[in-house]
């Protein structure tokens, strides 16, 4: 054989075992009797080199599965495989052992290419590994544990697709608020209440936040505690510059004082400004440059609600209230003049 023919056989072995290793076989294909003979995992049963299997989910791996599913805006189908995948080869735990040295929540294999042992303990990668492999194969299979059995290999290629009632019981969990933000969301009401239903899984905002967007606004938590922004005051806060111009809510809404115009509404602070509610004047926010010389006027139990936004420019800042005008010079002076 000639050596440019050696090279090239060696060249295509490579690429072929590189290609084919995401596809390799999962730990199921030989897992040892955790498994009854109808194919159902049977709980506390000893798989290989675990002594036991746990005897159901980790909530934590399946919030953390739905959503980096979620941030990829997976199908439906992707989903459901990957949850139906977890629960047959982990019940959707990140292990620690398995058949061989498969590891973690898919029974991924370090030797199979799928990572390094590290690798495959961090949910995070793993979750995201498994997608990788499953999202651009999924047109050509009919089930979501057709799917997964094609990521997994597995040589009991049935149990995906048995496993999908479960597996959707667990991805609708997922799905819910919890935490301080299901108390909060509970206090308001839940689905029939201040901030509706949930649209998403919690999730990251920005550095440092999480939050859950429902139909009727966001309640989130960050190292101050958890809050919720709904109704009139949630559509001018996401329409008027959201948390990148008033920041996030220091409070809840409260009740203001009653305007000399008889106006009554909500109040609520946020880390720059105040935001005033009233049915009569809408929602408008008070800024940190106009906020001393409101207060100083006696705030909406003298001057009224705001019924103009703050504006600041060069010369100034000024604000149009209920009963007066006020305005702050360049040199930090403020003046009323009564409407």
């Amino acid at each position: 054989m000639n050596l440019h023919r050696a090279r090239s056989l060696c060249l295509s072995t490579v690429l072929s075992t590189a290609l084919l290793a995401p596809f390799a076989t999962s730990a199921s294909a030989a897992d040892g009797g955790a498994y009854a003979p109808n194919g159902v995992r049977v709980a506390g049963v000893s798989k290989a080199a675990c002594a036991r299997y746990p005897s159901g989910r980790d909530i934590n791996v399946t919030r953390k599965m739905y959503e980096i599913g979620q941030k990829r805006n997976v199908s439906s189908k992707v989903m459901l495989a990957m949850f139906e995948a977890g629960w047959v080869e982990s019940w959707l735990n990140n292990l620690n052992c398995g058949d061989a040295d498969s590891l973690g929540i898919f029974q991924m294999r370090p030797s199979m290419g799928w990572g390094t042992r590290a690798q495959l303990q961090d949910v995070t990668y793993q979750v995201n590994k498994f997608l990788d492999v499953a999202v651009p194969i999924q047109s050509r299979y009919g089930t979501a544990g057709q799917l997964a059995q094609a990521v997994e290999r597995s040589g009991y290629p049935y149990r995906y697709d048995q496993a999908q009632a479960t597996a959707q019981k667990y991805i609708n969990e997922a799905f819910q608020p919890y935490g301080t933000i299901l108390t909060i969301w509970t206090k308001l009401g839940g689905v029939n209440g201040s901030l509706g239903g949930p649209l998403a899984a919690e999730t990251d905002f920005q550095a440092g936040v999480r939050h859950v967007p429902f139909s009727r606004g966001i309640a989130a938590r960050d190292s101050r505690g958890t809050w919720a922004i709904w109704g009139d005051n949630y559509r001018y806060w996401s329409s008027t510059g959201s948390s990148a111009k008033y920041g996030f809510p220091t409070m809840l809404p409260k009740a203001a004082q009653k305007s000399p115009t008889g106006t009554t509404g909500l109040t609520q602070g946020f880390q720059r400004g105040w935001i005033y509610w009233s049915s009569r004047t809408g929602s408008r926010a008070v800024m940190p440059a106009m906020q001393k010389a409101f207060v100083q006027y006696g705030a909406e139990g003298r001057v009224g609600f705001p019924i103009s936004d703050t504006v600041t420019s060069a010369t100034g800042t000024t604000q149009t209230f209920e009963k007066a005008v006020i305005t702050v010079n360049s040199a930090g002076v403020a003046s009323m003049q009564a409407r």
